[in-house]
């Protein structure tokens, strides 16, 4: 980090003894009085130069190269954003005045709905403006990206981890903890203010070497809620490792844009695999906002202002947000607290502001958890706190000549704190035990089985990360070419605890049972510190340009990006095209590959031990009893893990017709090397013991013989592929004038074939055990095979009224299409184990067979998904502006409280709509 930053000065210096204005462009920036506007954020997208207005509300920017075409975007806080095209004539540019409107209800044609129209760092990007997210209740950024097409909208709500899928379709799990589901949130990038808020250090879990693998490693809640109602909840996690960023976290108050990436990312992007989310944040001169949203599940509460420190000293814009949230107001057992609070002091340099500096501190602390419920007879108590404090500093400079147009540096460091804790009663005569760490036979201990089982993870993640970016231009011939290249690294390490387990007091589901004395998957201490520090670099070159075909501009983002990711190293080719054949009419192609690199829990997820109980001689008396125990460590070292991969390729497509502004994308995604959990089976045999009781002594113990015993565990492998085709479309209408009324349609249909590479096991144990001694067991079955559709549309009316400062919005949903299909071959076994661990391959399998017949799985047992007709729903909002400082907003969702139900094939009800969900808020901008 120190060498970055020690080049980034040299390369500063060097060129400020050569800068010498040659083109130049000026403004002035005003509001609709006339009154000029400081601290007004300038920006020249192709060659991501900055600049701020002076308290006359001026700008200048030297450097351009003649002839050239560029877009100019300056916003203001509380402002519409504006969007200039500049067309570069040799010496002075100046564009006169610029005013800029005040962003309120009054105003005439605000964006109420996302847009993708190519004006984004890629073709199939979608653009979420301030004008949207002022319009939208959100207690989180997820509930912005309701937008997103072919995305079920969600409604807000803060009581489950809240992880994004892009471009996928999988069998739907109640916890959005399927393989899958995690791969594909674990490689969508967050990208806040020019940093990754990664996952990579997040190690919540118990060993996910353990039985049932990753998806079922975490703390988890016991039954809760009001009984009888039917709506019982169980088995809440607030974890989310494995997979993307809990967006939960990232309230919404003080985004100032969203671009949401799902296919082709730009290649200064790295560690991801299926997109990334931009966020840009508010900072400079702003007024005071104070809002407030009560729903019925939640209240909000939030305050931010950014104010003038001095000409000299820049300006800061301070924030702080609280959200208090219960699953349900009746009990207030499930509750989810978060306070955020935020500072970002922006400042310039330089006799001609040529450096710009923005410097951020973040705290925020979530409180998640289920208090102990009176009807709950083992009186579970579940709880998943943590706080997060990060610091960065964003720096850019302008040069006003030469080759180099501008250099950034990027820093950041990130801290967190994170507590998984859960406690239940345990009441049975006794229990068994071992602490041993070493593999062998031990004696174990016996011990009353009255007590609290407790379990503590406990995780302390630190991320930071450096990047250094430069953009240059020049030209060959007519073409202007704008080039873009850096280098990143990034450090990753967790200084938590761990998992600080007491196999003393086992919880339910680790210990041995005293009545069958069956083998079991046991924990141990494990200290996440012990865990190597993850340390990944990158490295990209892009060029940007135009040129003409056919007399027809010709838009093209080429580059390519590596990366050394635990130890591999890789090339990604990016590339974004398109065509403008008119001004109505434009087509766009894009190819690229992406890398995720695996995170610390799938590094070094810890030693799993596996439990054999050998002898269990107890007559009541601990001092006349022996227990024996064998215990098999087992270190895995996921040496051999690599990035998981992406290939994709997307054709897009705009057409405007008499206002009528329509969008199509159209995506082929290969995903490769997904990191998952694999079950290991494998055979050992151990001796067979037998004891005599001897009063006030010790068991006499003699071995009798040897048998065979399995051992079951789980390991990561990059064992995950999935082949997604879909497309995506927005339609949307102009303004019907008669009744100030647009209509926005959106939609499209996702096909995703996913599979494993390792075969499954399905375990058929009995309950009376057969004497045919080649009875199966343990089934297995082909490598994971299946194939899932999802198809969702909307429409949705907005009724803008700028004289009476109203807008109302109405949403019609459609569920067109949920189905997953597994092949048939799935369902019949290939093979099995036998009581003595012994494997006998099936070659010609009859359902009729007494020795395996059982293991064949119906498709009522695959529990297939297939909605069965076209599901509705319907949200309402309305917003009322008062004289342009109160605005008071009312939104429900499932407005008619349409309940529709489906029975699956497995006999299970299903209800694809969530219940109402109401709420209202009030801002005062002062």
């Amino acid at each position: 980090m120190k060498q970055l930053y020690i080049l980034f000065l040299v390369v500063l210096f060097a060129h400020k003894g050569s800068a010498q204005v040659t083109n130049l462009i000026t403004a002035k920036v005003i509001n609709a009085k006339g009154i000029p506007l400081e601290f007004a954020n300038v920006k020249v997208i192709e060659t991501n130069q900055y600049a701020t207005t002076d308290k006359n509300g001026l700008f200048k920017i030297s450097g351009l190269q003649s002839n050239t075409n560029i877009n100019i975007e300056i916003s203001y806080i509380g402002f519409q954003t504006s969007r200039i095209p500049v067309t570069i004539k040799t010496g002075e540019n100046n564009l006169g005045n610029i005013s800029l409107k005040i962003l309120d209800l009054s105003l005439e044609g605000i964006e109420i709905n996302a847009k993708r129209n190519y004006s984004g760092a890629t073709n199939s990007s979608l653009i979420i403006t301030r004008e949207l997210i002022e319009q939208t209740p959100a207690l989180s950024i997820n509930d912005l990206l309701n937008q997103i097409p072919n995305r079920k909208i969600q409604p807000p709500s803060l009581q489950k981890v809240q992880n994004l899928n892009l471009r996928a379709a999988y069998a739907p799990t109640t916890t959005g903890k399927g393989d899958f589901e995690l791969s594909n949130a674990f490689g969508i990038a967050i990208i806040m203010d020019g940093n990754n808020i990664t996952n990579n250090a997040n190690m919540q879990s118990y060993n996910p070497g353990r039985s049932l693998g990753q998806g079922n490693s975490f703390v988890e809640s016991g039954s809760y809620g009001i009984r009888g109602t039917g709506d019982t909840k169980n088995a809440y996690t607030g974890d989310f490792t494995f997979g993307g960023t809990d967006l939960r976290q990232i309230p919404a108050d003080n985004i100032e844009s969203i671009e949401v990436i799902a296919g082709i990312a730009p290649a200064k992007y790295g560690d991801l695999t299926d997109g990334a989310v931009i966020i840009e944040r508010q900072a400079g001169k702003s007024p005071t906002y104070v809002r407030m949203q009560l729903r019925d599940n939640a209240t909000s509460y939030g305050f931010s202002k950014g104010f003038e420190l001095s000409p000299k000293f820049g300006a800061v814009n301070f924030g702080i947000n609280y959200v208090n949230s219960f699953q349900d107001n009746r009990d207030k057992l499930k509750a989810y607290k978060r306070v955020n609070t935020n500072a970002m002091w922006s400042n310039t340099f330089g006799k001609y502001k040529q450096l710009k500096n923005t410097f951020s501190v973040d705290y925020g602390r979530n409180l998640d958890g289920i208090k102990h419920d009176p009807d709950d007879e083992k009186s579970t108590r579940t709880r998943f706190d943590s706080w997060n404090f990060s610091v960065s500093n964003r720096s850019n400079y302008r040069f006003n000549s030469g080759f180099l147009k501008n250099v950034s540096l990027n820093l950041r460091y990130a801290e967190g704190h994170q507590v998984s804790y859960t406690e239940q009663l345990v009441n049975e005569p006794y229990i068994l035990y071992t602490t041993a760490t070493t593999t062998g036979v031990h004696e174990g201990t016996y011990d009353t089985g009255v007590y609290t089982a407790k379990s503590l993870i406990d995780g302390r993640p630190i991320n930071s990360a450096v990047n250094l970016d430069f953009t240059g231009g020049f030209k060959t011939g007519n073409i202007a070419h704008y080039i873009s290249f850096g280098t990143g690294f990034s450090y990753s390490a967790n200084n938590g605890l761990g998992q600080t387990i007491d196999p003393n007091e086992p919880r339910s589901g680790t210990k041995v049972a005293t009545t069958t004395i069956g083998a079991t998957s046991s924990e141990r201490f494990y200290d996440f510190r012990l865990a190597v520090a993850q340390k990944d670099l990158g490295l990209y070159i892009e060029d940007v340009f135009t040129a003409n075909v056919l007399g027809k501009p010709l838009n093209v983002r080429a580059g390519i990006r590596s990366d050394i990711q635990n130890g591999y190293a890789s090339i990604s080719p990016r590339t974004n095209i398109n065509y403008e054949v008119s001004k109505n009419l434009r087509f766009g192609l894009a190819y690229g590959l992406g890398y995720k690199s695996p995170g610390l829990a799938q590094r070094f997820p810890g030693p799993t031990f596996y439990e054999i109980p050998l002898l269990n001689a107890y007559n009541g008396k601990v001092n006349e009893s022996t227990y024996l125990v064998y215990v098999e460590r087992y270190e895995p070292t996921n040496v051999g893990l690599k990035p998981s991969k992406s290939e994709s390729i997307e054709l897009s497509a705009q057409l405007k017709i008499d206002k009528f502004n329509l969008s199509l994308t159209a995506f082929n995604k290969k995903s490769t090397r997904g990191i998952s959990t694999v079950q290991n089976l494998q055979s050992i045999v151990l001796p067979t013991y037998t004891a005599t009781l001897v009063p006030g002594a010790k068991p006499v113990v003699n071995q009798t013989g040897v048998r065979p015993y399995a051992i079951n565990y789980f390991t990561f492998k990059n064992d995950l592929s999935s082949d997604n085709q879909g497309f995506e479309v927005i339609l949307n209408s102009p303004e019907i004038k008669e009744i100030k009324t647009s209509f926005n349609v959106s939609g499209g249909l996702f096909k995703t074939s996913y599979g494993s590479t390792s075969n499954t096991l399905s375990s058929k144990v009995p309950n009376t055990i057969p004497t045919d001694p080649n009875y199966a067991f343990i089934g297995v079955y082909e490598p994971r095979n299946s194939k899932a559709y999802f198809s969702n549309g909307r429409l949705t009316s907005i009724t803008h009224i700028p004289k009476l400062s109203l807008v109302v919005q109405f949403i019609a949903e459609f569920d067109l299409l949920n189905k997953t299909i597994s092949t048939e071959s799935s369902r019949i076994p290939i093979g099995y184990y036998n009581s003595v661990n012994e494997y006998i391959a099936i070659t010609n399998f009859d359902k009729a067979n007494p020795s395996y017949g059982h293991l064949y799985i119906t498709p009522e047992e695959q529990k297939e998904n297939d909605l069965p007709r076209v599901i509705a729903n319907y949200h309402f909002s309305i917003a009322k502006e008062i004289k342009k400082r109160f605005k008071f907003a009312f939104n429900v969702y499932n407005a008619f409280n349409h309940q529709p139900y489906y029975i699956t094939a497995s006999g299970t009800y299903q209800y694809p709509n969530s219940s109402p969900t109401f709420g209202a808020e009030l801002s005062i901008k002062l």
